[in-house]
Formats: C-alpha cells, structure tokens, sequence
C-alpha cells in the first residue's frame, strides 16, 4: 500500500508507476479517488466495476472446444474497481482496488458518500418545458 501520505499522490503514480497500475487497499483507493476527483473538478473522472472470476479452461482431447470450470466459490469471487482521470500519456492516473465480497457492502456505502460529496460541481440541464394548451 501507500503511505497515510496523499499530498502527492498524483506525482507518485505519475513518476514512479507508469505503467503498473497499482492494486491499492480498499480504503486508500477512496482516499485516492477523493483526491482525483478534487484535482478534476472540471474534467472526469472514469470509474469501472469488474467482476473478476477465476476459471480453469481445459481442451477436450479430440475437439477444439473449450471447456470451462467455474475453480472458485463465491466466496472468493472479487470486483475490480478502476478510476482514472482519462488524460493522456504521462500525466494519466490510474487507481484500481480489488473487492471482496464481504466487503462490498461497505464498500458500496463508502462509495456513494464519496460521490455525493463531489457531484456539486454538475451543471444542471436546460431543457424547457412544454406549455400545455388548454
């Protein structure tokens, strides 16, 4: 993981990870994605979900056709969550984190507190409305 220390983290995953994208603990993934969508208040910020399950894929002994074996439970199926801010080349952040399913709940509670608190800056829409002949 790292450090307490957030101050710099843009420059660190700049410099020091360019190509790695780092697996961040749950809990400093938020605190990284609070600061990423602090540094872009007027640009975006993309976030994906992805479950992630493990499978063994075997080939048939004659045929070409795969066959697939679900290997683990549920319990150890995990979401992969990544944010970037979209840029391009060397000034791109990329965050991801691994979720368990235990913790996606909190996760999830986490989550939505975050993104309330930094959805201020939407513009809202203008669209008009009809008048209604009478």
């Amino acid at each position: 993981g790292i450090n307490a220390e957030y101050g710099g983290l843009s420059d660190f995953l700049r410099n020091s990870l360019k190509i790695i994208m780092p697996l961040l603990d749950n809990d400093s993934f938020l605190t990284a994605l609070a600061k990423l969508f602090e540094s872009n208040k007027s640009g975006s910020v993309y976030v994906t979900f992805k479950t992630v399950s493990h499978t063994e894929t075997r080939k048939k002994a004659k045929g070409q056709t795969e066959e697939k074996k679900p290997r683990a439970q549920l319990e150890e199926q995990k979401c992969l969550v990544r944010a970037t801010d979209g840029k391009a080349g060397s000034k791109k952040v990329k965050i991801s984190t691994m979720l368990k399913i235990k913790d996606v709940n909190r996760f999830q509670i986490q989550y939505s507190t975050l993104l309330k608190a930094h959805m201020d800056s939407l513009q809202k829409s203008h669209t008009k409305k009809k008048k209604l002949k009478e």
